[in-house]
């Protein structure tokens, strides 16, 4: 898991056209320090474009939160992101009201720490020449004939700065002040909450769990242990207003008490949002979870984040169509949604099915593959186990 990722191994990742010397143009303007928003503007400067990224709070800026990804993190970072991995896991334990499941992973999933994360891309993306503003926080677009420029202003300041554009890629997360100054309608989202645990003393620290219990919610319960000591356990929600009192009263089943609670909002992808906006002739790219760029079957959008800011940033440097750059994204993406749509369906009954089907050789397909690659074996799943369709047809009859 250590060491960098060869470029010529990562897929998306083609070396991007360079200017020629002595070109001169705007800069990309990126609004938002996310995980996206700063691989593109890395990319971007890697091509000798020049890029400036507003972020609005100042450094750290950034709440802690663990989050657990696959290791195609680091095939799509093309580096190890082993300095914010804070723990790895080996096996998943999925439960059902009445079947549970063990999948061994062949790569370890990573325990990744948000923060430490984005603390590390911020410096990369400075060393490659970007120039990154901290404490400015985005106040608009203004359209000047042919080309457009980015109202910025400092924190608790009067006056904006307008900063022109040759393009605006906005990765200001999942209520984007950007997209609702050009009229975007809001994303899906659903509520994460987690509450940091002690692990028992018998524990392993490289074993991950995952409840369905629909009755609770159409989504699931999750632990994921950050070291030997502690944990993450938390709810993926609709209903923001009960998550707490869900999460809490599944603590005391499980024996836990918190030590404390993070929470955030996340954007769930929808097929028809548009990722491209226009100010005169200046386009404006959304990426990240500004771009709802999120596997919705396990609400998780780091890798397909960072898959569609090299995306991004490739349509920028080409004068390519974003759509077209971010196709095999939002072909796995769509897989992801059409699953989530058929999975918020499900009863008890239907979840133990699954289970007892990832026991067989559906779960050693998803030992070798990770659920971001999702696309290359879903078929061949299909194939192996035709109790998959016929649970699918199932679930759909009964909702008629």
């Amino acid at each position: 898991m250590g060491g960098s990722v060869p470029s010529a191994q990562l897929a998306g990742r083609a070396p991007l056209p360079q200017p020629r010397d002595g070109d001169t143009c705007a800069p990309v303007v990126v609004i938002g320090a996310s995980v996206a928003g700063l691989i593109a503007a890395q990319r971007l400067a890697e091509a000798r474009i020049p890029v400036q990224l507003f972020e609005r709070t100042e450094p750290p800026g950034v709440r802690a939160r663990t989050l657990i990804v696959t290791p195609e993190l680091n095939r799509a970072l093309g580096f190890s992101a082993e300095a914010a991995t804070v723990n790895k896991v080996h096996t998943l334990q999925l439960h059902g009201r009445h079947r549970s499941v063990a999948i061994s992973l062949r790569e370890p999933d990573l325990i990744v720490e948000r923060s430490a994360l984005i603390s590390m891309l911020a410096a990369r993306a400075e060393r490659s020449g970007v120039q990154l503003a901290y404490g400015h926080e985005f106040a608009g677009l203004q359209s000047d004939g042919d080309a457009a420029s980015v109202l910025v202003r400092r924190r608790g300041g009067d006056g904006a700065q307008h900063v022109p554009a040759r393009a605006v890629l906005a990765a200001d997360g999942v209520r984007s002040h950007v997209a609702r100054t050009l009229g975007a309608p809001a994303l899906p989202a659903v509520t994460v909450l987690q509450a940091r645990v002690e692990l028992p003393r018998n524990a392993d620290p490289g074993v991950g769990k995952v409840w369905f219990l629909p009755g609770d919610t159409p989504y699931f319960y999750w632990l994921c242990p950050e070291s030997d000591r502690t944990a993450a356990l938390g709810i993926v929600d609709v209903k923001p207003r009960q998550a707490r009192a869900k999460l809490d009263r599944f603590l005391s089943t499980q024996g836990y008490s918190p030590i404390e609670y993070q929470s955030a909002l996340i954007p769930l992808y929808a097929p028809n949002a548009r990722l491209t906006r226009r100010i005169g002739r200046t386009d404006v790219l959304f990426v990240g979870d500004a771009a709802g760029q999120v596997k919705v079957t396990t609400v998780g959008g780091t890798v397909t984040g960072v898959r569609g800011a090299h995306a991004a940033a490739r349509a920028i440097a080409r004068s390519t169509n974003y759509a077209w750059e971010s196709r095999a994204v939002n072909r796995e993406l769509r897989l992801h949604w059409y699953i989530r749509n058929l999975m918020n369906r499900f009863r008890d009954t239907e979840y133990d099915v699954l289970l007892q089907v990832f026991a067989g050789r559906v779960g050693r397909l998803l030992e070798i593959h990770n659920r971001d690659r999702l696309e290359r074996v879903f078929w061949s799943m299909l194939a192996i186990q035709p109790r998959l369709p016929l649970l699918a047809a199932h679930v759909l009859w009964r909702m008629r």
